[in-house]
């Protein structure tokens, strides 16, 4: 089996979708000021290098928490209007060609699985591998996340890892699509690494090993 990974933001989409999550549910009026500030403020630390990964996720949890049974609606409706029309034809074709070449396609993402799956359902990946909300007995949200923790940096090997243990797959070639140097640990382990767009440090990266730098937008 041939496992093709595609991470999501920047990569597959032009954007930061938990900011793009967060804007839309500000205009909707289910976001206050002050959550709108803090989400800001995430996406500056991350940036920065400050962030505090279990923080953002805790914020993240506790939103989609607080819209209830009107989550899954806005989850689509944010895909529809926000998402859908800024993915570029580039990206659709790649992640076709794989698909008619009969590879397995995985979106690996840091972002958690609810907010990432209407993506992920579009391209029609065969699989979802992002943040895990634990829930408690009742199925409600506890702030936490699984015990497999973030998946991003290194934690996406961990998630990679786990998911093909649990799911008995044993891939011959894998292949890894990122923009982001924070991929590294997954991208160095790959067979063929490809940068899409990528940042400063990911492109000086590629090009001194040599590795394909291609663009989606």
């Amino acid at each position: 089996m041939h496992l093709v990974l595609f991470d999501m933001d920047h990569t597959l989409i032009p954007a930061d979708s938990g900011t793009l999550w967060a804007q839309f549910l500000y205009e909707q009026g289910r976001l206050s000021d002050e959550q709108m500030a803090t989400r800001e403020k995430f996406l500056h630390q991350y940036n920065a290098g400050t962030l505090k990964v279990e923080d953002a996720y805790s914020f993240d949890i506790g939103v989609l928490s607080s819209l209830g049974e009107d989550a899954p609606e806005l989850l689509t409706e944010y895909f529809q209007h926000r998402v859908l029309p800024i993915i570029s034809q580039a990206a659709r074709d790649k992640v076709q060609f794989h698909l008619d070449a009969g590879h397995y396609v995985v979106m690996i993402t840091a972002t958690l699985e609810e907010m990432a799956r209407p993506v992920a359902e579009f391209f029609g990946m065969h699989h979802l591998i992002g943040g895990k909300a634990k829930r408690d007995a009742s199925g409600n949200y506890t702030g936490e996340l699984e015990d497999l923790g973030p998946c991003m940096g290194r934690g996406k090997l961990v998630h990679l890892e786990d998911w093909l243990t649990t799911s008995g797959n044993n891939p011959s070639e894998y292949t890894f699509y990122s923009d982001s140097h924070n991929d590294l640990p997954l991208l160095e382990q790959v067979d063929t690494p490809i940068a899409v767009d990528p940042d400063d440090s990911l492109r000086a990266i590629a090009v001194e090993n040599n590795w394909q730098i291609i663009s989606f937008y």
